[in-house]
């Protein structure tokens, strides 16, 4: 049987676009393993910071109901630092914030081929330049740019 110069290229072709077809199925298989994993991770994420915000309203219950002995012990009157208290609970879900804009970026960047780290980063910096500098919003700042580093790689 001869083959000739066409048949030749015909199979090289085909054998290349099986190789292809293998590799976009292992890329896609990865970026599937990906999103179940950032789900799996978002969840935890949303699991602890309901916690602490089930234990602040608990510590906020607390400090509102007036206890008498306590009050007299301490000299101080119950939920004083109520102020203080609220401006770390606006700082954690700043932090909060961040973490979920850092995720919602990976998740818009992840190609059939992986992550888009060109896109990633627009996406992170576009969020940065929507951030206030100042207030406890101001604190997404630091938050953005350990998490984005993290994804991609480049240590915290």
């Amino acid at each position: 049987m001869t083959v000739t110069g066409d048949q030749t290229l015909a199979q090289d072709l085909l054998k290349d676009l099986r190789e292809t077809q293998a590799k976009l199925e292992g890329a896609q298989a990865e970026i599937a393993s990906l999103k179940v994993l950032l789900a799996l991770r978002t969840h935890q994420h949303d699991q602890a910071w309901q916690a602490a915000q089930r234990a602040a309203a608990q510590r906020d219950e607390a400090r509102t109901t007036p206890n008498p002995v306590a009050a007299a012990h301490t000299g101080r009157r119950p939920g004083a630092d109520g102020a203080a208290d609220a401006d770390a609970m606006a700082r954690a879900e700043a932090r909060t914030d961040a973490v979920r804009i850092v995720l919602g970026a990976v998740l818009k960047s992840l190609r059939v081929w992986g992550l888009d780290r060109r896109r990633f980063q627009s996406l992170v910096v576009q969020a940065g330049r929507e951030t206030p500098e100042t207030g406890p919003e101001a604190e997404r700042h630091a938050i953005l740019l350990v998490e984005a580093r993290r994804v991609l790689g480049r240590g915290a």
